[in-house]
């Protein structure tokens, strides 16, 4: 049993608090960086990293 489905009934002003918060925290975590191909492979220019048919692999 999930323990939104306890609380709503019992407690909604909590419920409608925790959602809130929820909601928040959901929004900044599907945001995602687009890095294009020339950034990746700026930051990968470090040894442990090599170009193999086509792919870049971790190495160490």
């Amino acid at each position: 049993m999930k323990v939104e489905k306890a609380i709503k009934p019992q407690q909604p002003d909590i419920h409608k608090k925790s959602n809130q918060q929820n909601n928040g925290k959901k929004h900044r975590r599907e945001q995602q960086e687009h890095l294009s191909f020339s950034d990746v492979m700026e930051l990968m220019k470090h040894s442990s990293y090599k170009r193999h048919k086509g792919a870049i692999k971790q190495i160490k």
